[in-house]
């Protein structure tokens, strides 16, 4: 071959070359299928990517395709049974689906609680959902660390590093439940131990026990589980790892069942009532009839271990008759109470009164009151005591038979009420009015923000002052303005333990309520801070204002919360916006109401309450 001709073959390769890869298809390696939406009003399907190939048929607006490779700005497409070439301008990706078999065949179970289920596959974010442990979602993909899942209700990303991938879901074998012998008990060796609905750590809690409580066991799971009875008449399971089971003495043949000498009653105090037994142990059957909350009767017989026979409504058996679910007197004690027709409160004037389980001197003292105390009356007795709040957790009575107290409709605002009865003192407060001087913030129906904020922070200040607490606000007056930047230092600057910011909000006059803000970003984690504070705003505004709304409290990045060095949360108390609320958030009532549900979420945050 001459060399002219030999140049003359090379020239043709390399044009064979080219014209091949004009038209060469790069494909996109997709761990799922795409599916694609055609935008134009017509697209045409060709057999090649490019403007001059052959048109296979015309797709109309809205046809959804499916992509099965890319090269340039072309898709190959499949519509149906043809596959052909279109116009990536004119197709819009709508959603990524993978094969059933796929799906369906791989599940992903967390190894920890409260895993992240991120929108993306990176730590930065937004977390949509939680996936507790022992929890599984069905796999749809795996990339850079992350696994992408689906739940019932959302899909995300998961880390790898806190998941385990399986071919398919496995079911938990029951294990055998067998009885527990006479008289065995569980002595609990951990500080706190969670008794849950089955012998499970993936079942649902229901309540706690302490440390060296002693248990009656009633059955024992092949999986060391076991069921015991934490409360009268209420059965769950604890984990057997966590404690020492024991045969404990005397037995049921050594107990000795006596009968009064006198004439003697027990008023049940338990807010649940007490089940009527078949004999004087926890784990006796059941005879169908509850005594209830201060119901009176009459003690027939009484058995060593505490539990005494009685008889209510013509059905006789035991109850437990521990002082921790009632009280048993001589005293036979008669009485009707009655919630008050108008929102009334009792204060104390002066010296010291007892608060009882039972409008009686006879029932035992829960605490005592003094001067300085208010509270809401709950409802009056016909012997003229009043029940209130004693504390979060327990009710008691007063007698309002003595000149030491009053009763009266007006709300006190000059005295502490019981419910912020504990101390804040070595506790110190930033409270943050928002906006100030040029920033009047949100304005509407004939209020300015910058000035409600002001008025609410002060009432909080004051009730915080009130049980020893201290407080650096950032503004004391409406001439005065912070950056961002200043407000999020002042905290650190000051030494503080918390932060809180408070607002008013603004929005279509239909919307109403208040709610709070945590951050979710910041170093330091508030979320607990933020539920204790709402909480107790809640409370207090549901006791005056049952009908307002209650927003909840929500995770948001907002500046002042997000870049703050300690606990902190943003109020927003009402809208101005709204008639409605801007007439309410403007009354000094309902910016004391706050107040008080704010100190009331401190004292519970600092286990001062």
């Amino acid at each position: 071959m001459n060399t002219k001709k030999l140049n003359i073959v090379t020239i043709v390769s390399l044009c064979l070359v080219l014209v091949i890869s004009m038209f060469s298809v790069i494909p996109e390696a997709d761990a799922a299928t795409t599916n694609l939406k055609v935008t134009a009003n017509s697209l045409n399907l060709r057999t090649a990517p490019n403007t001059s190939s052959k048109v296979l048929l015309s797709l109309k607006k809205n046809t959804t395709v499916t992509k099965l490779a890319k090269s340039g700005d072309w898709y190959q497409v499949k519509y149906k049974s043809t596959k052909g070439w279109a116009s990536a301008k004119y197709l819009k990706t709508v959603a990524s689906s993978v094969s059933t078999a796929s799906i369906t065949s791989k599940i992903v179970t967390s190894k920890v609680d409260n895993l992240n289920i991120r929108q993306s596959n990176s730590t930065t974010s937004k977390s949509v959902g939680k996936l507790n442990k022992g929890k599984t979602a069905t796999y749809i993909q795996q990339k850079n660390g992350w696994v992408q899942i689906k739940t019932a209700s959302l899909t995300g990303w998961v880390s790898a590093s806190y998941v385990t991938i399986s071919d398919k879901k496995v079911t938990e074998s029951k294990p055998k439940i067998t009885k527990a012998k006479e008289n065995l008990y569980f002595v609990v060796t951990a500080n706190s131990l969670s008794v849950r609905s089955e012998p499970s750590s993936s079942s649902t809690k229901l309540d706690h026990v302490n440390k060296n409580e002693s248990l009656l066991i009633s059955r024992i799971a092949s999986n060391g589980w076991v069921e015991v009875t934490y409360q009268t008449g209420k059965k769950g399971w604890v984990s057997g790892k966590y404690g020492i089971q024991k045969v404990k003495e005397p037995t049921t043949s050594s107990i000795t069942v006596v009968v009064p000498k006198e004439t003697t009653y027990f008023y049940v105090t338990e807010p649940t009532g007490l089940t009527l037994r078949d004999n004087y142990s926890a784990s006796a059957e059941s005879l169908g009839q509850d005594v209830p909350f201060e119901a009176k009767v009459q003690i027939l017989k009484q058995a060593s271990n505490g539990w005494i026979y009685v008889n209510y409504n013509d059905v006789e058996g035991w109850i437990n008759g521990s002082t921790y679910y009632g009280f048993a007197t001589t005293a036979n004690i008669s009485f009707t109470a009655a919630k008050p027709s108008k929102t009334q409160y009792f204060v104390m004037k002066s010296s010291t009164l007892n608060v009882r389980s039972l409008p009686t001197t006879a029932a035992p003292t829960l605490g005592k009151v003094s001067k300085g105390n208010y509270f809401k009356i709950l409802r009056i007795s016909d012997n003229k005591w009043v029940e209130v709040q004693y504390n979060s957790k327990q009710k008691g009575w007063i007698s309002a038979n003595t000149s030491s107290s009053t009763i009266t409709t007006k709300k006190p605002t000059s005295t502490v009420s019981d419910s912020v009865k504990g101390s804040l003192a070595g506790i110190k407060i930033v409270i943050d009015p928002g906006h100030g001087k040029q920033d009047n913030g949100a304005s509407g129906n004939g209020v300015v923000e910058k000035k409600l904020n002001l008025q609410a922070a002060e009432a909080i200040q004051t009730a915080i002052e009130k049980v020893g607490g201290t407080v650096y606000m950032t503004r004391t007056t409406d001439n005065q303005f912070l950056t961002l930047d200043q407000r999020a230092a002042y905290a650190k600057q000051k030494g503080a333990n918390a932060f809180i910011s408070v607002h008013h909000n603004s929005g279509p006059s239909s919307a109403s309520g208040y709610e709070s803000y945590y951050s979710t970003s910041a170093k330091v984690s508030s979320k607990k801070f933020a539920e204790a504070i709402h909480a107790g705003i809640k409370e207090a505004v549901k006791d005056e204002y049952p009908n307002y709304g209650d927003r909840k409290l929500k995770a948001v990045d907002y500046y002042v919360v997000r870049y703050n060095s300690v606990v902190s949360v943003l109020l927003e108390l009402g809208f101005v916006s709204n008639s409605s609320d801007a007439k309410l958030v403007n009354t000094d009532h309902y910016r004391e109401t706050v107040a008080e549900g704010v100190v009331n979420g401190l004292l519970a945050y600092y286990g001062r309450d």
